[in-house]
């Protein structure tokens, strides 16, 4: 499907993990490494796509740079966040309706080892998609604010 999206024109492929989840794989009979593996595999698969992609272009273009890249083309991959609601599989992802249960602990803890693997796995961004619930945009936008300063300390360092 990536090489389908890259054929089409698109600039940004987004992995298949929108609602995966370590909870949700391990509710399943996977263990927590497995999961950690699939969340990390399907940044995999979208950069091998993007791979694929850019050998087939090398082979029908002369436009690209020393380095071996589309000069013309950026292609960037971004591993997909659902919101805690698409694990619930419930439709509270379009509501934000999860309950007084859900604290904005409960979400941080949640959330926190899927996005730092993601993060980790060669993706380019982060799409944090479908996030109706307030408590829950302010868990993401505390990981972009701490990822863009390690970024920017990664940069200058």
């Amino acid at each position: 499907v990536h090489l389908d999206y890259l054929d089409a024109g698109a600039n940004i492929i987004i992995t298949a993990s929108y609602q995966a989840t370590i909870q949700g794989f391990e509710a399943k009979g996977f263990s927590t490494e497995e999961a950690e593996a699939l969340l990390r595999r399907s940044v995999e698969i979208a950069c091998e796509a993007r791979e694929i992609y850019y050998d087939r272009c090398m082979k029908d273009s002369w436009d690209f740079t020393g380095s071996g890249r589309i000069s013309s083309r950026p292609v960037l991959v971004a591993a997909s966040v659902g919101s805690y609601g698409a694990y619930l599989a419930d439709g509270s992802e379009y509501s934000g309706d999860y309950g007084d249960a859900v604290s904005l602990e409960t979400l941080k803890e949640f959330h926190r080892r899927r996005v730092l693997i993601l993060a980790n796995s060669g993706a380019d961004l982060i799409a944090f998609e479908t996030i109706p619930n307030k408590l829950e945009a302010k868990v993401f936008s505390k990981y972009v604010i701490i990822n863009q300063r390690k970024m920017l300390l990664k940069k200058f360092v």
